[in-house]
């Protein structure tokens, strides 16, 4: 039995908000006209879609913690850093480039002095350091684009700030750093559903210069992989052993991963379920591409997990697929990052 479009766009833009954005306390889905709920329904079969195929996903990070030395020190370091001591060009807000060690020594100075100023020390961030970063084999130019293009979207209401895109290391990446005080005096102060918009407008912005790149939580996609902070992995490439950190979780870790994902199986089955009922051809192959998705996560391979068997069984064209069980798979699929 196959059910409008109109029930199957409804269905998901439903289930699919609960699998592509995190759960921030107190929001509330605005209700939506019919064209809205097909503008809706399309993008989110875009984004089921990018999902689906294992579209690189963008990285966006705070790489300076609000416990550290925040005074003009610490900026002069980074700046040396991200610029390799003036090796490495530097671009500001207004498309100035900035090369050389006493160029980068003269910006440190009008950031100390200009404007609102940058105390000698301080006990919270002046500047947040931001690392904009996608996988090996990514077109350097264009993620360097796409972060200024995101830059100006985000800091451009006069804020200062400079990027450098390094191409010193496999995965392309950008390092911002963005000044905490605008030209009015008010503080940046992002929060988790800013982290989150800074990822999604990173990775619409990589798309308009042509790189396929996507924005889902890692649960979503049921990645398991566990990343050192910043600490390990120095230690790690001096050869050193964490004494706490480990890049295998316990059995019990696994267990407990399992279980998180408890509510991202569930939607995924309900997005297969409305799939599989829906009258267009590519609505019941996309459920199919869902289950084989769904066997085929991490998080699969390292736990028991309930049966992942949507009640209506998807269909490629007029062949019935097989039902869906938790056997693994002849190879495993690598989900990129």
């Amino acid at each position: 039995m196959t059910y409008p479009k109109i029930y199957i766009d409804a269905m998901l833009v439903n289930w699919g908000d609960r699998l592509f954005q995190e759960p921030f306390r107190h929001a509330r889905a605005p209700r939506l006209s019919r064209a809205g709920l097909r503008s809706e329904a399309a993008r989110m079969r875009e984004q089921l879609a990018r999902t689906l195929r294992r579209t690189p996903e963008v990285m966006v990070k705070i790489t300076n913690n609000a416990s550290s030395a925040q005074g003009i020190g610490a900026v002069r370091r980074h700046l040396r850093y991200i610029s390799r001591n003036g090796s490495v060009e530097l671009e500001d807000q207004n498309g100035d480039r900035i090369a050389g060690a006493e160029a980068v020594r003269d910006l440190t100075r009008t950031w100390q002095l200009g404007g609102w100023g940058i105390p000698e020390t301080s006990h919270r961030r002046e500047v947040f350091n931001i690392l904009l970063s996608m996988p090996p084999g990514t077109n350097r130019q264009a993620v360097r684009d796409a972060a200024r293009d995101f830059a100006a979207l985000e800091f451009g209401d006069g804020r200062a700030y400079v990027f450098a895109a390094h191409d010193d290391e496999a995965h392309p990446h950008v390092h911002l750093s963005v000044q905490v005080r605008g030209p009015d005096g008010r503080r940046l102060n992002p929060r988790k559903p800013d982290l989150w918009r800074w990822r999604e407008r990173f990775a619409e912005q990589l798309r308009e210069h042509g790189v396929d790149a996507n924005a889902t939580l890692r649960r979503t996609r049921g990645v398991t992989k566990r990343y050192p902070g910043q600490g390990v992995t120095h230690m790690l490439a001096r050869g050193d052993t964490p004494m706490y950190w480990r890049a295998v979780g316990n059995d019990e870790q696994r267990e407990a991963e399992s279980k998180a994902h408890d509510g991202v199986f569930a939607a995924w089955r309900e997005l297969a379920r409305s799939m599989a009922a829906s009258s267009v051809k590519t609505d019941r192959l996309m459920a199919v591409s869902i289950v084989d998705f769904v066997r085929a996560m991490p998080v699969q391979q390292h736990a028991p997990v309930a049966e992942f068997r949507p009640d209506t069984t998807p269909t490629r064209g007029d062949r019935s697929v097989p039902e869906y069980d938790n056997q693994p798979r002849d190879q495993d699929h690598e989900i990129k990052r």
